[in-house]
């Protein structure tokens, strides 16, 4: 058992750079979540409708939005 410091460093430097990729994952989620909520407002101020504050459609059934496309009748 000469090389046993070889295989924490090696446990080491695995944590570490999966804590960095998380890390920086999260960080790109929430950017995507604050650019998903400003395209919402933009189209909303673009629709003269006032956007709501917060959605999750996640596991919400009709998450499309319920409204049928432009163009398009209800029949």
């Amino acid at each position: 058992m000469d090389n046993i410091e070889y295989l924490f460093a090696g446990f080491a430097v695995f944590w570490a750079a999966l804590f960095i990729y998380l890390l920086t994952l999260q960080a790109r989620i929430r950017s995507l979540h604050r650019e998903i909520e400003h395209l919402e407002e933009r189209l909303a101020a673009s629709e003269g409708v006032t956007a709501p504050a917060s959605r999750d459609l996640r596991g919400a059934p009709g998450a499309s939005g319920g409204a049928p496309a432009r163009g398009t009748t209800n029949s």
